[in-house]
């Protein structure tokens, strides 16, 4: 699948979560029925085989596809997440299988829901004696004992389980998860549903096999000793852990929410630190999964810090809701729960330890620039700059002289929107801070750079589209949240000359390229990033009188760059922004110092 439609797939997966999951989350963690037509959903939009291959009827995507689908779906529902993902690890398994008969049979069935099957293998991880062992005999295996845990009773039809044999390998096979007598006798029996604390709508039952024959036909694989523990340090920071970042994510939105109605001061501060972090965390296993000489014990670490930021999360979402955060169907208990859930989730030895650590030595993320070279991005500041029209002239005075004085002072005076500058939320919005109420950490933030020099050469109103931004994803990858987006025009060439940049026409109108409203919406929607640049007077055009862009910008305190130069040097992605601003009480804006760092 080519970026578009690896981007169209979750962008349907989210609308279909946001509009039919979301409102009835609360209902779907308790209800089996709510839940089951929940997973029916994502299976009419064909999203249960996304690990099938193409072949056999699935989506094939890519890991980071994946585990963006996995995030997505636990941060509105960690039941339907969690159900979901036993079915597309038993996908998974089956299209791993030499067993071309079983593949026939399952493979084209489950992309769809028609077939449902879970697992049941997590005893492979427990010491001691097997839990479940088998004998070969003519025609397959003979099994028995019990399997702790297996998910989805009465939902899925199936499930893969897995049994020791004496030589120490494991044979992994599809048998009923219903109570069926065969007519050697054998029998599987299931327990009554767990009563968990959370999820119980998955109905997690214990499943018991007596002398249970497992035809060689319903064979997946057969493992060597000790694979699970293997696969273990191989999917370290894959599904799972991005189960624990969209269960974060999930108490991020809580708070977010009550940011936005409570309008306190410290709820900010809260929502841009946990959001932060996420992206802190989300990007570093991001990379993690790219080093392949990473050690072990870094992922681990990596591991523990996502579930240990979705236990914080929940936790804040709990604080902020107060005491109704208690009732059972409130929406901050029920992410509160699911990262009980998702702590213990795929857990080894090492996992507890790392999780643990975080947890009880909780210590700031140490955050380092590295960089090859330091780049100005501001323009130098004369009496003759660009002034847009009805701003005060930039005036420069001397007051005191070297061979008068002993000293040599000037007097200064300009607008708070002259020169390379930033934009406050007080500029556009009433209720707005001023820019002496930012935040520190929120100016000193990772930036992409999107070049539409080619197309303003032609068109001077052209604005930055979706389009564009996707053209930059497919060479570049996806934009990266909570990043400043600079948008590169090839104005800044003009900045010598008033009339050129500023670029009147006969009737005083001006034009010069910017940003259209589609793209910023997209970008605060779907990118979530934290700001924008550009190297004209305006991330709205010449031609928008009513600032649009600027106006959604700044409904929160995002960063609004305007004036920037030297865009042509930076890289795609990867520089890091330190932004430099005059503290003016209740400023509408500031001057701005701002130095990108290269890698």
């Amino acid at each position: 699948m080519n970026m578009n439609q690896l981007y169209t797939l979750l962008e349907q997966t989210k609308s279909y979560l946001i509009n039919s999951v979301a409102p009835n989350a609360a209902v779907i963690d308790y209800d089996s029925e709510a839940l089951q037509k929940a997973l029916n959903g994502l299976a009419e939009l064909g999203l249960l085989g996304l690990r099938i291959t193409q072949e056999w009827g699935g989506l094939e995507v890519n890991q980071q596809t994946f585990d963006d689908y996995q995030e997505l779906v636990a941060r509105y529902s960690g039941a339907l997440a969690f159900l979901q993902t036993q079915h597309q690890s038993a996908a998974a398994m089956i299209s791993q299988s030499e067993n071309i008969a079983l593949k026939q049979e399952y493979l084209p069935l489950m992309s769809q829901g028609k077939r449902l099957l879970g697992i049941g293998f997590s005893h492979l991880r427990r010491n001691g004696e097997p839990f479940v062992k088998a004998i070969p005999i003519t025609g397959g295996f003979l099994i028995e004992g019990k399997v702790p845990w297996v998910t989805g009773w009465k939902i899925f039809s199936e499930f893969i389980i897995a049994a020791t044999l004496p030589n120490g390998e494991a044979v992994f096979g599809v048998v009923p998860l219903v109570e069926t007598q065969q007519e050697n006798q054998g029998l599987i029996s299931f327990a009554e549903p767990m009563e968990l604390a959370a999820m119980t709508a998955t109905n997690t039952v214990a499943a018991n096999l007596q002398q249970w024959f497992l035809a060689r036909e319903k064979v997946v694989f057969i493992k060597p000793k000790d694979w699970i523990h293997d696969n273990d340090k191989k999917s370290i920071l894959k599904q799972t852990t991005f189960l624990a970042l969209g269960c974060a994510l999930a108490g991020i939105d809580i708070v977010e929410a009550a940011n936005k109605t409570k309008s306190l001061p410290f709820l900010e501060e809260s929502f841009q630190d946990l959001y932060s972090e996420f992206n802190d965390c989300r990007q570093a296993i991001r990379e993690a999964q790219e080093d392949v000489n990473l050690a072990l014990v870094e992922k681990h670490k990596l591991r523990g810090w996502a579930i240990a930021l979705a236990v914080r999360c929940a936790h804040a979402a709990i604080t902020i809701s107060s005491g109704a955060a208690n009732l059972k169907f409130h929406p901050a208990q029920r992410v509160y729960r699911e990262a009980l859930v998702f702590t213990v989730s795929g857990q080894t030895q090492a996992i507890k330890e790392a999780t643990l650590q975080r947890l009880t030595n909780p210590k700031p993320n140490q955050k380092t620039i590295k960089y090859s070279q330091v780049i100005h991005l501001s323009h130098i500041i004369d009496s003759n700059i660009p002034q847009w029209p009805g701003d005060p002239t930039v005036e420069l005075q001397t007051v005191a002289e070297l061979a008068k004085d002993g000293y040599y002072l000037r007097r200064f005076s300009l607008g708070e929107h002259s020169a390379t500058h930033i934009n406050s939320p007080l500029s556009f919005h009433s209720s707005g801070i001023g820019i002496d109420g930012y935040l520190a950490s929120s100016l000193v933030k990772d930036a992409v750079v999107i070049d539409i020099s080619n197309q303003a050469i032609t068109n001077p109103d052209y604005l930055l589209s979706i389009t564009d931004i996707w053209n930059w994803e497919q060479q570049n990858g996806k934009l990266p949240a909570d990043s400043i987006v600079l948008v590169y025009t090839g104005w800044q060439e003009k900045w010598l000359d008033n009339k050129q940049f500023l670029n009147p026409d006969s009737s005083g109108k001006i034009h010069f390229p910017g940003i259209s409203k589609e793209a910023v919406l997209f970008l605060l929607k779907e990118r979530r990033i934290s700001g924008l640049g550009i190297d004209t007077h305006g991330v709205d055009s010449g031609q928008d009188t009513t600032f649009t862009v600027n106006s959604l910008m700044l409904e929160k305190p995002r960063i609004v760059l305007e004036n920037l130069t030297n865009l042509e040097q930076l890289p795609a992605r990867g520089t890091t922004l330190i932004i430099g601003v005059l503290r003016l009480k209740d400023g509408s804006g500031s001057p701005a110092a701002v130095l990108a760092f290269l890698p």
